[in-house]
């Protein structure tokens, strides 16, 4: 009987185990999405335009009237958001 005594205990202290994991996964997930949506924010307003521009560029990208040149849309992991919007700049200062 001792044994599945202690099984039942180990059961109970692994189930207690998961939930403590599932709450940090869920806290981690959440600071996840804060720093995406932050980093966004902080493109945005890099980009110096205002709601209405800003309105009007989204909605023709995602409607297809414009599309960003494919060097704009490499992926650089180690880029700096602060030299991306410097890149941004020039690029609408060229045309």
């Amino acid at each position: 009987m001792a044994t599945v005594d202690k099984i039942r205990k180990d059961i109970e202290k692994t189930k207690e185990k998961i939930s403590e994991m599932q709450k940090k996964l869920r806290s981690l997930e959440a600071q996840l999405v804060e720093e995406e949506n932050l980093e966004i924010v902080r493109m945005v307003k890099a980009v110096k335009m205002d709601n209405k521009e800003l309105t009007m560029f989204l909605k023709a990208y995602a409607s297809g009237l414009i599309s960003l040149p494919e060097d704009m849309m490499a992926v650089d992991s180690g880029a700096d958001p602060e030299d991306a919007a410097g890149d941004a700049e020039d690029y609408a200062d060229e045309n």
